[in-house]
């Protein structure tokens, strides 16, 4: 018992110390993320404090821990504008994160990737990644997130032309957002996607609508702290919109407003460009005489876009000039920057600006070459219709295939534990039924057991019973000799020596000495006959019952089996202290070893002793056979029986053989465990 505990202690103490220094480990990586999140801290350390974090992380082979200090990590290299290894980190997030079924780490992880892929405009991939956000956000029940994916699906929508979708994810963004908390992230948000919808509107001609969505992105702008700069921008948008109404003067108005703010050029001076050739276009349309102010304007404009590397608006200024140019009939200029916008609208792909430069210089240009711009012209339209009809129908079947993807996920998550479930039901019913079949054997030999104990009960009552019956035929026997002699022959000697006495009245010498001599005689038959009857009387058998009937046995099965025998039993074991079931034990035991020297042994002799030592009675049975292996002797059935006996009587078994040199078994029995 003593060495089991420390077994026990020695095995503890190391599961211990595991325990405590992956605890330490855990909690130097916990420090290290919160580090490496330390705004206070240089940019340089808390990426050293990440990767230390996700080194650390690895070597505790936790997926969950190191899913966590790797989306940590990719985290890092975003704000150091890695990208390439911010994906690639978010990509091994996500395969961690899988294999947990951690959903909070699979849902950042798909909206890292989504991120990754909008900034480089794979707005396919993106939409897949922040599709599955969504799901996911919708399912842990986190409604802000769910709209800040669902706003950038709405972006990438409306990037594509796909304007019915765009509409639909704005608005379910819209309504989360309307039941969060309303702080300045909030509302940032629902500035933003009312301008989409409001573009939108727009894009689609319903101008009003459009009005509506700018006029409650103003309101919004104005609980936004320091939310001037979403006012300007919501008074630039309203103005176009108020333009494609056909009131041009409103609109001057609103771009005037824009241009003469003396923040907008220190705020945002792309704005402030935007609004002065806006400024400088509806001049001219409304007034073809400021062309002179509008072009003065307008170069100004491209030599501030110039100067901030601003291509868009660059490229949106040529446009205005080589419209003005061509309607004051100055082709070749017009020719020039029209040229210049197709430059830059392919270098930045943008379609519409390009259209309008085809359209220009097949209008401006001569010949073949008109031609050409103009057949440009048609196949871009063409070819972009036909996108716009793809892109339509893109996100939705990328929604589809992506909700398909998960179905078949979860279905074959849902057959897997069917399956396990399946096998674990089989399994335990298999063990039941081998449970219960094995239970029945145990019963039925149990049974049996107790069928045999009863019968060797009975047996050995009958054979107790045979022998008192024997023991009293014999008694009643030696009763009746015994009375026999004392009636008869003792009362006939006893008036032979009364007779004998009658001498005594004779007083010759001679007859004197034979009177005595017959006396004498009689009186040493008298008492030899007496004792004769005292010893026959009395029944000196009562204990000697079972050592009678293992000699019976003995010598019953001995010449049976043609062997010389020899039975010592040591009289001073009281086996009256041993109850039957001990005493058949022994019988059968003894039987067996018999049986089994005749089968197997050959032998001619063999020899039985009953001793008692130190309260432990040794019995010994030899033989002088051909001997055998004693390892392999045991599968056989005979010595199994004899082992399980003497186990049932808690005694020990001992067996010696040589082959060629006979065998002996040697079973001792407690007496003091028998009682």
């Amino acid at each position: 018992m003593n060495l089991l505990k420390h077994v026990f202690v020695f095995l503890l103490v190391p599961l211990c110390l595991l325990g405590q220094t992956n605890n330490k480990l855990i909690d130097s990586i916990l420090i290290l993320r919160n580090l490496s999140t330390d705004v206070s801290i240089s940019e340089k350390e808390r990426f050293d404090y990440a990767l230390k974090s996700y080194s650390l992380s690895n070597q505790t082979n936790i997926d969950s821990t190191m899913a966590r200090s790797t989306l940590n990590l990719a985290y890092t290299y975003l704000l150091t504008g890695d990208y390439e290894n911010y994906r690639k980190y978010s990509h091994k997030t996500l395969k961690l994160s899988e294999t947990t079924k951690d959903t909070l780490m699979i849902v950042k992880a798909n909206h890292y990737l989504g991120y990754y892929y909008h900034n480089n405009t794979q707005n396919d991939s993106a939409y897949y990644y922040y599709y599955r956000a969504q799901n996911l956000y919708r399912y842990l029940n986190k409604p802000v997130d769910e709209a800040y994916v669902l706003q950038n699906m709405a972006n990438i929508q409306e990037s594509e032309k796909d304007y019915v979708g765009c509409e639909k994810n704005a608005i379910t963004a819209i309504k989360l957002l309307q039941k969060a908390e309303q702080n300045d992230e909030n509302y940032k948000s629902l500035w933003a996607l009312n301008n989409i919808l409001a573009v939108i509107s727009e894009r689609l001609e319903r101008r009003d609508e459009a009005i509506s969505y700018y006029n409650k992105s103003i309101e919004i702008s104005k609980k936004i702290n320091n939310g001037k700069i979403y006012y300007l921008n919501t008074i630039n948008n309203l103005a176009y919109t108020i333009e494609g109404q056909g009131n041009l003067k409103r609109a001057l108005e609103f771009y005037e407003e824009l241009a003469n703010d003396k923040q907008l050029y220190e705020i945002d001076t792309k704005l402030y460009v935007i609004a002065i050739g806006n400024v400088a276009r509806l001049k001219f349309v409304l007034n073809p005489e400021h062309a002179q102010e509008s072009k003065k304007i307008l170069f100004n404009a491209i030599r501030i876009s110039d100067s901030l590397d601003d291509t868009i608006n660059e490229m949106g200024n040529y446009g205005f000039l080589a419209d003005i140019y061509n309607k004051t009939s100055l082709r070749d200029s017009a020719i020039f920057y029209s040229k210049k916008l197709l430059e830059f609208a392919t270098i930045t792909n943008s379609n519409s600006e390009r259209l309008q430069a085809l359209k220009l210089l097949g209008e401006l240009e001569l010949g073949k070459t008109a031609t050409q711009y103009l057949s440009n012209h048609i196949r871009l339209s063409d070819s972009l219709l036909k996108n716009e009809r793809k892109a339509r129908d893109k996100f939705t079947r990328i929604e589809f295939e992506t909700d398909q993807i998960i179905a078949e996920k979860e279905q074959i998550s849902k057959e897997r534990l069917i399956f396990l479930l399946s096998s674990i039901g089989l399994f335990v019913a298999v063990l039941l039924i081998i449970i219960i079949i094995n239970q029945r054997s145990k019963n039925k030999q149990l049974r049996f057991n107790q069928i045999q104990q009863e019968a060797n009960e009975n047996i050995y009552n009958l054979m107790i019973d045979q022998q008192n019956k024997l023991e009293e035929g014999r008694t009643q026997e030696k009763k009746r000799i015994s009375k026999e002699l004392h009636d008869g022959v003792l009362g006939k000697l006893f008036g032979t020596r009364l007779n004998l006495d009658s001498l005594n009245t004779k007083t010759t010498t001679e007859a004197m000495e034979t009177r005595d001599k017959y006396l004498k005689g009689l009186k040493d038959v008298e008492e030899e006959i007496r004792k004769i009857s005292h010893d026959l009387s009395n029944d000196f058998v009562s204990e000697s019952n079972f050592v009678d009937i293992m000699e019976t046995l003995i010598e019953t099965q001995a010449q049976a089996y043609g062997l010389n025998f020899s039975f010592d039993n040591n009289t001073s074991i009281n086996w009256e202290l041993f109850p039957n079931k001990t005493k058949i034990h022994i019988y059968r035991i003894v039987q067996e070893s018999l049986q089994n020297i005749y089968k197997h042994a050959n032998a001619t002799t063999t020899k039985i002793s009953f001793k008692l030592k130190n309260n432990v009675i040794f019995i010994a049975i030899e033989d002088d056979g051909n001997g055998f292996n004693v390892s392999k002797a045991r599968k056989g059935i005979g010595l199994k029986n004899i082992q399980s006996r003497v186990k049932d009587m808690k005694g020990e078994l001992k067996i010696s053989s040589q082959i060629n040199s006979g065998s002996s078994f040697e079973i001792m029995i407690p007496q003091e465990k028998t009682v």
